[in-house]
């Protein structure tokens, strides 16, 4: 019992903070009540995201677009294959404590295929966790814990056991949840 009130607790701390200071940031509007719309509004183009990155952060002023044999150097060749075919555009840039982060805009359509895909790994049986890159609407923050922690931004969550009861919306995929928790460790 005490496992339970404690890990509450913890939950409930660790999302009460993780979105502090974001609620007046006009790119986090929710564009609709579930799914990629929910955490805010659109991005398809790279220039807009890595304007809001700059203006939100203060950094990231050396941001670069990156080709895809960057992308598949950045990440690696176990997991280039789960994320390459979903990206449309990326830059990368140094936001502290990062020497470099990726910038992601997803292809036209593509974040709820990303979700599926990921979703559908995980029913399968693969060995991975849910993904490490913060979410907003359209594009994503390789750096998880600097996408929710000082952008606002949310993890995708589809382990049924990581799924919080609250501080989550619905992702574009049954089973999956978009949530704003702080400081996570794996």
């Amino acid at each position: 019992m005490f496992r339970l009130i404690a890990g509450v607790a913890v939950l409930a701390a660790l999302t009460a903070c993780s979105d502090a200071g974001h609620h007046d940031d006009p790119m986090l509007i929710p564009a609709g009540s579930s799914g990629a719309a929910a955490l805010g509004q659109p991005v398809t183009e790279l220039d807009t995201l890595v304007d809001w990155v700059q203006n939100a952060t203060d950094e990231c002023d050396d941001a670069e677009p990156a080709t895809e044999q960057d992308l598949r150097d950045y990440l690696g060749p176990t997991r280039f294959p789960w994320y390459a075919s979903y990206v449309g555009a990326w830059a990368t840039c140094k936001v502290a404590p990062y020497e470099k982060i990726g910038l992601v805009v997803f292809a036209p359509g593509a974040q709820a295929a990303f979700q599926e895909s990921w979703a559908a790994a995980l029913r399968a049986g693969e060995d991975r966790s849910n993904p490490d890159w913060a979410f907003g609407n359209g594009f994503a923050v390789t750096a998880g814990p600097l996408g929710v922690e000082r952008l606002g931004l949310r993890y995708l969550m589809c382990e049924p056991g990581d799924i919080p009861a609250e501080g989550a919306v619905p992702s574009d995929v049954e089973g999956c949840v978009f949530a704003a928790l702080g400081h996570r460790h794996e």
